[in-house]
């Protein structure tokens, strides 16, 4: 891999009669990538330049804009490229898929689902934009907003098989390539391809917020040792929308925290999800409390529940519940240091935590965590824990 960057900082002005401070910034890499499949004799190279501009404004003293605009690439992996392609046991729960070209009720049809690397796979190239605002209205504290967008093309996923069969009818006609019938009427799948793909664009868009405050309790009592620390961090993800290609409908994912989409790295969240912490320190003690919330979410946009309009339980795509239970989770650790000599950087450090602290269950959302639509697991582990209460201890040492 050849590799070159470049970054720059232009200050436009300080101290103007229009703001406190004002400066450009700006970078640019260039990257080639080679690749080769020994096995086919195959080699190909991949060209990509990313880049990044942005500027920060301080309006006033305490008040800062900031904005960010990038073009960032990824090439395939190693697996992505070159892992096996395997496929499932024909007529297993993950070796069939309903075939459109099957007449009537029933179109269940039985074959391997290969899965694996693919080493034509192009890069991802994502644009993204950023833009926000600082504030400090008083020492020891400061909060932020900013908006995001991020617009993913070539994403490079591991479809399920039936999404595959989904994208080859006569009106959708973009993964049949991906597909071998045994006839010319297309009743009958022999094969079917789902290693990893480049699965179109994806867009994501949301907030973040963030706000701190740091509490020298000398400034509240006198004398009195150690500061208080609290961080509350805050995530709204309003879109996520995902289109194989122009010819398909878009879906949009967003509030969804049940099955992963498309069999992918590319996880959709609930609508609101935040994190707290709490702190307290002195030279030698340390203690925090952290609390993670995951709000209550969709199970699958794909399907149809009593909570969504137009909910018919005869309808082939109808479940029971199509919502997922919100789930906060509460996490303690603390340390001590000893010192055993006459240097304050000798010291014996004793630590433990407790993480789940209340042994929180996770809500039921089948369906997220590998790529043919089934997991070990009956919730999504990305968002939810899945082992329960659990601590540690140690002792560090250090001199």
């Amino acid at each position: 891999m050849l590799e070159g960057f470049l970054e720059t900082n232009v200050p436009v002005f300080r101290d103007s009669a229009i703001g406190k401070f004002f400066e450009l910034n700006g970078a640019v890499r260039y990257t080639k990538n080679k690749s080769t499949d020994t096995l086919l004799d195959q080699s190909r190279s991949l060209d990509a330049v990313s880049w990044k501009v942005g500027g920060i404004y301080d309006v006033i003293d305490g008040v800062r804009l900031r904005a960010t605009q990038s073009r960032d690439m990824r090439a395939a992996g190693f697996r992505e490229l070159f892992q096996k392609t395997t496929p499932t046991e024909e007529g297993t729960a993950q070796g069939r898929v309903n075939n459109y070209f099957i007449a009537g009720t029933n179109k269940a049809d039985d074959t391997p689902i290969y899965s694996g690397g693919n080493f034509t796979l192009a890069p991802e190239k994502a644009d993204t934009t950023t833009a926000g605002i600082v504030v400090n209205p008083f020492r020891g504290f400061q909060m932020s907003l900013d908006w995001y967008q991020i617009k993913l093309r070539d994403a490079i996923a591991n479809l399920s098989g039936q999404r595959v069969a989904d994208l080859c009818t006569p009106e959708i006609d973009v993964l049949c390539h991906r597909i071998t019938f045994s006839g010319s009427d297309r009743t009958n799948i022999v094969r079917v391809d789902a290693g990893a793909a480049n699965v179109g664009r994806i867009e994501i868009r949301g907030f973040d917020f963030e706000a701190s405050y740091r509490l020298p309790l000398a400034d509240v009592f006198e004398n009195s040792p150690g500061t208080l620390d609290f961080r509350f961090l805050l995530n709204h993800q309003y879109n996520f929308i995902v289109q194989q290609s122009a010819d398909v409908p878009a879906i949009k994912y967003s509030g969804q925290s049940g099955p992963i989409v498309e069999g992918g790295d590319f996880y959709p969240t609930p609508k609101w999800m935040w994190n707290g912490v709490i702190g307290y320190s002195t030279d030698r003690f340390n203690a925090t409390m952290t609390v993670r919330h995951v709000g209550k979410g969709i199970l699958s946009v794909d399907r149809i529940g009593p909570e969504d309009p137009g909910y018919d339980p005869t309808v082939r795509n109808s479940i029971t519940t199509n919502r997922v239970d919100s789930a906060t989770y509460f996490n303690v650790a603390m340390s001590y240091k000893i010192p055993f000599s006459g240097d304050e950087s000798d010291y014996v450090e004793v630590f433990g935590a407790i993480e789940n602290l209340f042994d929180k269950k996770p809500p039921i959302a089948p369906g997220g965590g590998v790529s043919v639509g089934a997991t070990a697991y009956p919730t999504n582990p990305v968002f939810f824990d899945t082992f329960g209460m659990r601590w540690k201890g140690g002792v560090r040492v250090r001199f």
